[in-house]
């Protein structure tokens, strides 16, 4: 496997340059890449109409909704239900005028508070009223018959909902703030109309783009079925996906992930096909690497012959230092019968302790393997 860098790359592996670009914006993960970088790849290999792309891990929909731009089908899995609900809600085909008129109706409500019983983190973000104005706002929400424009409304409650709260994120951390705060009526129809007026500023064209629930272990596609993978596995260590947005989900009345259904979660089984691989890692990093095995050999079986894959992924970094993800995933994939093209490095971090001990340094890249 050839090995390069190309820090240059590096801002692409984040959403930072679609932070200005509508719809993309509306709902990021901080660990996500950019809609550049999926049009670089589709470009370098020269996908075209009618080519089928997978992202098993698709978070908020970049993947898909860079593709609905090229004309490209596209399937995106996840687990995660309030990103997958931002997905949907930014892939969907809306009737603009429409959309409009509904929103200015439901704007036009009264909503006056509704006692409700809040989690405890919820209570210490959110002033007790503004705590009774989203479980008000978000009932007559759900009395909506239309399923796009409730979900529509849902994902822009929850966005809303943030800007009006004391809750400043950091990293997997959640910290209370105290600021004064808009008031919730007036962000939430801001959130709404521009939404809205991002939607005719999109050109999306009509390819065959869609998101679900599933477990990329277990993907629901036809052996050989797929043109190109672009994605981005969860980063060993890292907890945020878990929790880092348990406040949209509070707000917009999703359930969070099932632990069980995230990667990392296989405590036991059989490790025999990896002892050589992971070995010498730290037992607690075995499940990680099982699963994104699962996960290889299911991308293995679904891809044609000759299909293009790329993976964003990280080192790890644990209390005993840097921990290799990028070279033993390649191996991996080897192992389930892909080949290991090329690793890009794309960014180089100090792994270090909370009291910021330098422990080593870990690698960010782009893993570039074929069937």
């Amino acid at each position: 496997m050839k090995i390069t860098e190309k820090l240059w790359l590096g801002k692409l592996t984040t959403p930072l340059p679609d932070r200005h670009r509508p719809v993309y914006n509306w709902f990021t993960m901080k660990e996500s890449f950019s809609r550049e970088l999926v049009l670089l790849l589709a470009e370098t290999w020269g996908l075209d109409e009618g080519d089928l792309v997978l992202d098993p891990f698709c978070g908020t929909g970049t993947t898909p909704l860079a593709c609905r731009e090229l004309e490209l089908d596209c399937i995106g899995y996840d687990v995660h239900p309030i990103l997958l609900l931002a997905a949907r809600v930014k892939l969907r085909d809306y009737d603009a005028g429409k959309l409009k008129e509904n929103i200015e109706a439901f704007l036009k409500n009264r909503f006056e508070g509704q006692k409700v019983e809040a989690p405890g983190f919820i209570a210490r973000v959110f002033p007790s009223a503004v705590i009774e104005e989203i479980a008000s706002i978000r009932r007559k929400i759900l009395e909506l018959e239309d399923e796009a424009i409730r979900e529509f409304m849902l994902l822009g409650l929850a966005i809303a909902a943030m800007r009006c709260s004391w809750a400043h994120k950091d990293g997997a951390a959640i910290k209370v703030v105290k600021r004064p705060i808009p008031p919730l009526l007036q962000e939430l129809g801001r959130q709404l109309r521009r939404m809205c007026s991002d939607i005719k500023k999109l050109r999306m064209k009509g390819s065959k783009v869609k998101v679900e629930f599933c477990d990329a272990r277990k993907m629901n596609l036809t052996d050989g079925s797929v043109d190109a993978v672009i994605t981005s596995p969860p980063y060993l260590g890292k907890k945020e996906y878990l929790s880092a947005y348990r406040i949209e989900q509070w707000v917009a009345g999703i359930e969070g992930p099932n632990p069980s259904d995230l990667i990392g979660g296989s405590e036991g089984g059989d490790f025999s096909q990896l002892v050589d691989l992971v070995g010498n890692k730290p037992r607690e990093t075995w499940g990680y690497f099982k699963d994104l095995f699962e996960v290889i050999k299911e991308i293995q079986r679904v891809c044609k012959k000759g299909a293009n894959i790329c993976l964003v992924v990280s080192d790890g970094c644990l209390p005993g230092g840097p921990v290799d993800v990028c070279q033993t995933l390649s191996g991996l994939a080897e192992k389930a019968g892909l080949r290991a093209k090329s690793l890009v490095i794309v960014n180089k971090r100090y792994c270090t302790t909370p009291s910021r001990k330098k422990l080593g340094i870990t690698k960010e890249g782009l893993l570039i393997w074929t069937k």
